[in-house]
């Protein structure tokens, strides 16, 4: 990974997709919870647990549990949603 990769092009903003939808947001970092927010999931009155955020960029990956965040870098793809684990 280049190092240029990791800072936002103006300075401020990171560009990022979740569920195919582009976002700006702000650095450095970017949580579970705000992932599911932006993307207008409603978690109201339910178990965080039961929903599902991974992420990657290039050849790097992860998931996303509640309350954890992961160091944003331009162009990340995260994929949040409902978890289908019975």
């Amino acid at each position: 990974m280049n190092t240029h990769d990791k800072k936002p092009p103006d300075g401020n903003d990171f560009t990022i997709k979740i569920n195919t939808r582009t976002y700006k947001v702000p650095g450095p970092t970017i949580s579970f919870e705000d992932v599911l927010r932006l993307d207008s999931i409603d978690t109201a009155g339910q178990d965080p647990s039961l929903f599902d955020v991974d992420w990657r960029h290039g050849s790097e990956g992860g998931t996303l549990k509640p309350g954890q965040s992961v160091e944003l870098q331009n162009g990340m793809r995260f994929d949040a949603g409902k978890s289908n684990r019975s």
